[in-house]
C-alpha cells in the first residue's frame, strides 16, 4: 500500500509512519498550503491554516490513501486523518472568542463529512470529547463527522520488559524531561524539591533530581496574557545552581535519554498544558513510572496504578484555566503542594516504585502495542 503524508516530522512518526511495509510519500512541498503558510505566517503575520490540497492532479501520484495529522485535505482521493486536539484545526482569532472561527469551521466541516474520508483518528478520548463539542450547532453534521471518528492512542516500542526491584541503598532518582522547560512544569518541579529539603523532609543524600530541558524557554503558553515575572525564571535557575543534588542538562539525544530512564525510578511531568504527552509513554517503557498533570489525555495514560497524578480544576477543554495572576498563583500552589505530598509518599513507601514500574510496562504492551495498531490502520484504510 502506498499512503500519502504531508510532513514526516515527529508527530506523523509516531502516529502514522509505523509500519514497514507500507510505502510512504511526502506531500510537503507538493502541497498548495505549505506555500500559503510560508506567505500567510512569515510576509503578512496571518494564522496558519491546518489544510492539504495536492497542487496538480499529477501530484497525487499512485498514493492509495492520504494520512494526515491535524490538517484537513482538499481532495478528491481517499484519506484520513489524525488529529490532537480536534478537527479541522483552526487557530483562534485575536479576539478569543470562539464564535469568529465558525464561519470558518462551517466551510471546512463538510470535508470531514464528505465519503471520500474514510476515518478521523482522535489521539485520545479527550480529543474525541473536544471533537464532538465542535459541531454542537450542527447535530445532523456532527452525527456523520462522528460516525466516522475512533479513538486509536499512538504505539509505543517496549524498550524494557521487567523492571528489577530498586536498590533501597541508592538515592531515588526522579527525572524531569521538557524543552520548553517553564510550561512543562520545571519551574514547580525545582520548587518542590527545594522545599522538601529545606523543610528536612527529605535528607538530600537520599535524592537525585535530573532536569532536561531549556531555561532559556520561559513562555508559558498556557498562561496567556499572565506571564511569570522574570524573577520566578531567576529564582529557579539560583536553586539549580547552588544544590548539589539537582543535574540539568539543556538537551540529551533520545538514546541516552532511554538509557536514562532504564536506571532512574521516578519521572516528572507536572505540564501545565499539553496535547497528548508523548515522553509519558516513552517513560512508562522504561518501567519509569510518572507523576504527572491531569490535563487532556495524561489520566488516560497515566492512571493510579501506573503513575501518580497531581489533580487540579479544568474547564470544559479539559485544560487549566489561567485568567488572572492569582488564578496562576493558586494552580502552582495546588500543583507544589501535591508534588510534594506525592514525594513524601514515595520517599515513605518506595516499594511503590516498582510496583507501578511494571504496571506501567504492562499498560504499554497492553495498550500501545505496535502490531495492533498497525492492524486498526489497514482496516481503516481499506473502508
Amino acid at each position: 500500500m502506498i499512503v500519502g503524508i504531508s510532513n514526516d516530522s515527529y508527530p506523523e512518526k509516531r502516529t502514522i509512519i509505523v509500519d514497514n511495509n507500507v510505502e510512504y510519500i511526502n506531500f510537503k512541498t507538493k502541497n498548495v498550503y505549505y506555500y500559503i503558510n510560508l506567505l500567510n505566517m512569515k510576509v503578512l503575520k496571518k494564522r496558519k491554516n491546518f489544510l492539504f490540497k495536492p497542487l496538480s492532479i499529477q501530484d497525487k501520484g499512485n498514493v492509495d490513501i492520504f494520512h494526515l495529522f491535524n490538517e484537513v485535505a482538499q481532495t478528491d482521493r481517499k484519506w484520513v486523518a489524525t488529529f490532537e486536539t480536534e478537527l479541522p484545526r483552526v487557530l483562534p482569532q485575536k479576539s478569543g472568542d470562539k464564535s469568529d472561527n465558525f464561519p470558518e469551521l462551517d466551510r471546512l466541516a463538510p470535508l470531514l463529512a464528505a465519503d471520500n474520508c474514510l476515518a478521523l483518528i482522535a489521539l485520545s478520548g479527550a480529543a474525541y470529547k473536544m471533537e464532538s463539542k465542535l459541531f454542537l450547532r450542527t447535530p445532523e453534521l456532527a452525527k456523520a463527522i462522528l460516525a466516522k471518528t475512533v479513538v486509536m492512542h499512538p504505539p509505543q516500542k517496549l524498550t524494557l520488559a521487567h523492571r528489577e526491584a530498586r536498590d533501597p541503598s541508592q538515592p531515588i532518582h526522579f527525572v524531569f524531561i521538557g524543552n520548553e522547560f517553564y510550561r512543562k512544569g520545571g519551574g514547580e518541579v525545582v520548587r518542590a524539591f527545594s522545599e522538601l529539603v529545606e523543610e528536612n523532609l527529605i535528607n538530600p543524600e537520599q535524592l537525585k533530581v535530573t532536569l532536561i530541558g531549556d531555561l532559556e524557554k520561559k513562555h508559558n503558553y498556557a498562561h496567556g496574557h499572565y506571564q511569570d515575572d522574570p524573577l520566578f525564571a531567576s529564582y529557579t535557575e539560583s536553586v539549580i545552581a547552588r544544590h548539589g543534588w539537582i543535574e540539568h542538562v539543556g538537551f540529551m539525544p533520545n538514546d541516552r535519554v532511554l538509557k536514562l530512564l532504564q536506571q532512574a525510578d521516578v519521572g516528572l511531568l507536572p505540564t501545565w498544558a499539553e496535547t497528548y504527552g508523548f515522553s509519558v509513554l516513552e517513560m512508562q517503557s522504561c518501567g519509569c513510572p510518572v507523576i504527572t498533570t491531569n490535563v487532556r489525555a495524561l489520566p488516560e495514560i497515566n492512571p493510579e496504578q501506573a503513575g501518580w497524578q497531581v489533580i487540579n480544576s479544568l474547564n470544559d477543554d479539559l485544560d487549566y484555566s489561567v485568567k488572572s495572576i492569582q488564578e496562576r498563583n493558586y494552580v502552582r500552589m495546588q500543583t507544589i503542594e501535591q508534588l510534594k505530598a506525592i514525594i513524601l509518599s514515595i520517599f515513605a513507601a518506595p516499594e511503590q516504585i516498582n510496583q507501578k514500574a511494571n504496571a506501567a510496562i504492562a499498560r504499554i504492551r497492553n495498550e500501545h502495542d505496535i502490531l495492533a495498531y498497525q492492524q486498526q490502520l489497514q482496516m481503516l484504510y481499506n473502508r
